[in-house]
């Protein structure tokens, strides 16, 4: 887990933790977490990557017309690098 620092204003700190503690959150950090998931939900319409083979991904970035053949390389090269596509 990725740990970020904010500044607040004293007031919405307290806020936050009243708040927090009245939803039943035992920490800020889930409090916000929660709040964050919730606007992420509702703002983003995120879809889950399925793993296809890399030449299939290739293909489909080539058919679009949006990108250049480096960039599709690019692409495919650092894909075939992550753990995702690790043995």
């Amino acid at each position: 887990m990725t740990t970020i620092t904010i500044s607040l204003p004293d007031t919405m700190a307290q806020t936050i933790d009243v708040a927090s503690i009245k939803e039943g959150f035992a920490t800020r950090s889930e409090y916000i977490r929660n709040l964050l998931r919730s606007h992420l939900n509702k703002t983003n319409d995120l879809t889950v990557f399925k793993k296809q083979p890399l030449d299939v991904v290739a293909t489909k970035l080539e058919g679009s017309g949006k990108y250049t053949k480096k960039f599709i390389n690019g692409v495919v090269d650092g894909l075939s690098k992550s753990s995702f596509y690790a043995n």
